[in-house]
């Protein structure tokens, strides 16, 4: 699509005036640039302030690439309070890769400002830039500005040219450190129509519009450009809160989209569509649609991958497994496949895209109902629902349906069983893609919990030791995570002795694991272990606290004022069967009261319950997040729930002898 746009715009020979190389340089240093006014915005936890920040973009034909691009100049004045703001001078322009172009930076400059007696300046050295290839979708500019120092100001300065015109500039008001002054001025020609959203909750400060009479030739005619400015002031650091989205679903910031454009001829050219028009697309893409039809892939293995007599939902299971097997993720997301399902069958290596489409095709290969799903990942934001931005999404998972039961799968990951999604899917809305009905919304979440069950048995002998065995079976994302982190060991040895090493007061004597690599199943920790209780007793007296394990001291939600919703990926369940013999004789004076709390709507609860009889302590406790999103207005209910059940865990079992 976009090269057909390019070569729409090209043959009207769209020039542009020399009004154009204006640079937006920042203001002349001052010594009242190092007076920062007081401001609520700065306090204790501010190391650095951004003094002033102007950005400006324009839409430029470069004649010999002939394409269109958007040259965006930035500069920024920033005052380095203290040493841990140093770090501000560490400096990353991020260069993404548009179709099969890279932005380019050129023109950075910086500068080092600070006062004896005088002000003085060290400009940064040109040798001072270096280039780093990330991937082949990202490239960084990097350098650190000279004579840092507390108190100092650094000027940063540089400009980019990017041929992504649809989306023209994102400009960032909100930013870890506070800004006093943030202005952006877009300058957009009259034949281009753009939608303009502010994210974020502050609102601007100031707007500013100007019509640039007769700004550049278009086709032999002369056409005006409206000079858009906005300013924001006073702009608070984004603090990132625990258990949210990522930041640039809440930080200030203002979007463009090119909507539409108008031709010499006096038509228009409308880009934005209706999902109908993006599946046509989508499935007619050679890198999208065009491999999911290569069944052909398939249809000649599929016998080596299950058996004739297999039901769907085995036969989905198996050919699940094979493509894990057969193409290992090359770490590069992506929604359209980057070398095609052939080749990265061949390579036994692939991106997502290929990944997922691979599966998709085996299973409509093998008669099983199959679709591809739009994802954006966690950190790359939540999806537009209003009308369809196909840039939005930077993922794909596959939705298979046997037996009227639906699952969402993704064959990226060695560890991921069927059915689950790993917590980088878990946002918002996915776009499920059919291929005989229009595409719909769907809800990405998983069906099974992440789940942690500590069943703990033992007895403690007269001399207060404690032998017994700890058993830990994990489910869900708590199974993948921890299957997960197994798998960083050279074995499993080498996990156990680990476990042996770090479980402080807890001595563990052996241990095995169950169910590594049966994915299907709940993983499974077991450990014979011992503690050491002596100082519990007290003469005839002893005290003891049953969760040995996990324990909760410090409460996950501690602001006193949440301004984002709370999300934690799933819905999260945490379990204690305890079972521990005493020496005879013992009775119970004091013990935690069985209690059980409950959120509105039943949110979330926690209940705990105890018997003790035959010399024999029988505990359960169970926490259960019956939620994945915690809204802000539930916030405070939340963080009381949780203090209560620390002040109820700190509660110990008093036992005296008879």
């Amino acid at each position: 699509m976009m090269h057909r746009f390019f070569a729409l715009i090209l043959i009207y020979q769209v020039c542009f005036s020399n009004t154009h190389a204006q640079t937006n340089e920042l203001p002349p240093i001052s010594f009242r640039d190092f007076n920062i006014p007081d401001s609520p915005i700065i306090d204790s936890a501010s190391h650095a302030i951004v003094i002033i920040e102007k950005g400006r973009s324009d839409i430029q034909v470069d004649e010999g690439e002939r394409e269109l691009q958007v040259i965006h100049r930035y500069g920024i004045r920033i005052k380095i309070l203290d040493k841990e703001g140093f770090d501000k001078a560490n400096y990353v322009i991020p260069l993404y890769k548009i179709g099969n172009k890279f932005e380019s930076a050129s023109h950075i400059r910086g500068y080092t400002h600070y006062i004896d007696g005088k002000i003085h300046t060290v400009e940064m050295e040109k040798g001072a830039v270096f280039h780093e290839k990330v991937n082949e979708f990202v490239n960084l500019s990097k350098f650190t500005l000279p004579n840092i120092t507390e108190n100092c100001i650094i000027d940063i300065e540089y400009e980019i040219r990017s041929p992504d015109i649809f989306n023209y500039r994102t400009w960032k008001y909100q930013d870890d450190i506070p800004k006093l002054y943030s202005e952006y001025t877009a300058i957009i020609p009259a034949v281009y129509n753009y939608n303009v959203t502010l994210n974020g909750f502050y609102k601007l400060t100031d707007q500013k519009s100007r019509l640039l009479k007769d700004y550049f030739l278009l086709n032999g005619r002369r056409f005006d450009c409206s000079q858009l400015t906005y300013i924001m002031k006073d702009i608070p650091a984004f603090h990132e809160e625990s258990y949210m989205l990522a930041p640039k679903n809440y930080k200030s910031a203002i979007n463009f989209e090119l909507m539409q454009y108008y031709m010499t001829n006096g038509g228009r050219a409308d880009l934005t569509k209706e999902w109908k028009d993006v599946d046509r697309e989508l499935l007619s893409n050679r890198s999208f649609g065009g491999q999911i039809n290569r069944e052909n892939n398939f249809k000649r293995i599929l016998p080596e991958i299950y058996a004739e007599g297999d039901s769907e939902e085995d036969k989905a299971r198996k050919i699940y497994s094979y493509i894990k097997r057969q193409i290992k993720w090359n770490k590069v997301y992506g929604k359209y496949s980057q070398f095609g399902v052939k080749e990265a069958l061949e390579k036994r290596n692939g991106n997502i895209g290929d990944i997922n489409l691979a599966l998709i095709s085996a299973c409509s290969a093998a008669g099983i109902e199959a679709y591809p799903v739009l994802v954006s990942t966690r950190e790359n934001g939540l999806p537009k629902t209003i009308h369809p931005v196909i840039s939005d999404f930077n993922y794909l998972v596959a939705q298979v349906r046997v037996h009227g039961k639906s699952y969402f799968l993704d064959a990226s990951e060695e560890n991921l069983p069927f059915g689950l999604l790993p917590l980088r899917c878990i946002n918002g809305n996915g776009r499920i893609i059919y291929s005989k009905k229009s595409s719909e919304w769907i809800k990405l979440e998983n069906a099974i919990k992440a789940s942690t069950h500590f069943d703990i048995a033992g007895k403690i002998d007269d001399a207060g030791q404690f032998k017994g065995t700890i058993r830990m079976i994990y489910e869900g994302l708590d199974a993948l995570n921890r299957r997960n982190y197994i798998r960083g060991f050279s074995s499993l040895d080498a996990y156990i002795e680990e476990r042996m090493n770090n479980s402080a007061s807890i001595k563990i004597e052996e241990g095995t694991i169950y169910q590594l690599d049966s994915l299907d199943n709940n993983l499974v920790e077991s450990y014979e272990i011992s503690m050491d209780f002596s100082d519990n007793l007290r003469g005839t007296s002893f005290v003891f606290n049953p969760i040995l394990i996990n324990k909760m001291t410090k409460n996950p939600f501690n602001l006193e004022e949440r301004n984002y919703p709370v999300d934690l990926g799933s819905r999260q369940k945490e379990l204690y069967t305890i079972s521990v013999q005493l020496p005879e004789g013992y009775h119970v004076e004091r013990q935690p009261k069985n209690t059980a709390l409950t959120l509105p709507e039943a949110a979330a609860r926690y209940t705990f319950q105890s018997h003790y009889g035959a010399d024999t302590l029988i505990l359960k406790q169970e926490l259960s997040l019956n939620k994945a999103i915690y809204e802000v207005d539930e916030y405070f209910h939340l963080k009381e729930f949780y203090s209560r059940i620390i002040q109820h865990q700190k509660v110990d079992f008093a036992f005296t002898k008879k």
